[in-house]
């Protein structure tokens, strides 16, 4: 019972408030994916969760992750970012196998095995020699195989997100086959968050000055992303047509 506390606990601390770049309003192409609709029947909840989470950040995240990035000179945020990533690329490789996505599965493996050999990961050597980083997770594999994104809800600490995606997000950190043999898990995870939450630190402080309400635009800013991503492997998987020139 004390083990599963902890996992919770450690679960819930590793990723702080994903929040993403805006994408611009493109149009939408019609497609098989079923585009999530921004069903938040909790919302008084939800920003209450999330002026929690901006107040811990203020107090404990924020500090640190300023710090860090006024001691770090660059290329060491740009290593300990590609360690990270490179980390996660035999999840992805899961992912792509639910998908049937057998050619980016292997594309995994291969990045994986390059840049642990020559650099433990912290150099990305495999997009040097033209094995391009593939990005997906286990919520994307939900919702391709049709599952519903179910409603919005803002997760104390980890942020905005919805029931398909934070499932996806659960059964990631169980199913891993890397961090689950990896001694002191916790700690990575930790350090991931963290590393996380460096990353979209200039967004976060942009959120932080807008004068409107930044709930509705966090919300707005996950689900254009996520579709977006949704829209990205749509097009991606789509059959390239033959031309014939007589």
């Amino acid at each position: 019972m004390k083990r599963n506390l902890k996992v919770i606990l450690i679960l819930i601390s590793v990723s702080f408030l994903k929040i993403t770049s805006l994408y611009s309003n493109e149009q939408i192409f019609e497609s098989g994916v079923s585009y999530d609709e921004i069903y938040d029947p909790i919302e008084p909840i939800n920003r209450l969760v999330l002026n929690f989470n901006f107040f811990i950040d203020d107090i404990a995240i924020r500090p640190i992750v300023k710090t860090y990035r006024f001691i770090a000179p660059e290329p060491v945020e740009k290593g300990v970012s590609n360690f990270f990533s490179n980390l996660k690329e035999p999840i992805r490789t899961v992912s792509f196998i639910l998908q049937g996505e057998f050619y980016k599965s292997f594309n995994s493996v291969g990045r994986f095995t390059i840049n642990t050999l020559t650099s433990l990961g912290t150099f990305d050597l495999a997009s040097k020699v033209g094995m391009e980083k593939n990005e997906t997770d286990l919520g994307i594999t939900l919702a391709k195989g049709g599952v519903s994104s179910g409603p919005y809800i803002v997760i104390p600490i980890i942020g905005p997100s919805n029931v398909r995606d934070f499932s996806g997000d659960v059964i990631e950190y169980f199913v891993d086959p890397l961090s689950n043999n990896l001694p002191n898990r916790e700690y990575i995870a930790i350090g991931n968050g963290l590393n996380e939450r460096v990353e979209i630190d200039e967004q976060i402080d942009k959120v932080r000055d807008v004068s409107s309400d930044r709930y509705e635009m966090i919300k707005s800013i996950y689900y254009q992303n996520r579709n977006a991503q949704l829209e990205e492997e749509y097009i991606q998987n789509l059959p390239v047509p033959k031309i014939y020139i007589e």
